[in-house]
């Protein structure tokens, strides 16, 4: 996406409070689990979709890494690689 970026989001939501933990959940499970996916996607786990985001840095540190997105799978097939 190159119309939004979403980095301001997750500042916004960590100043309100939220943990790590559960800026994660809220974009993972808790979707999931609203679109009755939880079977299948929002966390991994064998026998599911295989449906991940891997970041540049450690969203745990420094909340504003969600939003660095390096390569995105969805079904285990590359949908997104960053150019370097």
């Amino acid at each position: 996406m190159t119309d939004y970026d979403p980095t301001d989001e997750y500042v916004y939501m960590q100043r309100a409070g939220m943990s790590y933990e559960r800026i994660l959940a809220a974009l993972t499970t808790a979707p999931a689990a609203r679109f009755g996916a939880a079977t299948r996607t929002g966390r991994l786990a064998p026998g599911l979709d295989a449906d991940i985001v891997v970041l540049d840095g450690d969203p745990s540190r420094d909340i504003r890494a969600l939003a660095r997105v390096r390569t995105t799978l969805r079904g285990g097939r590359v949908l997104h690689r960053a150019t370097p």
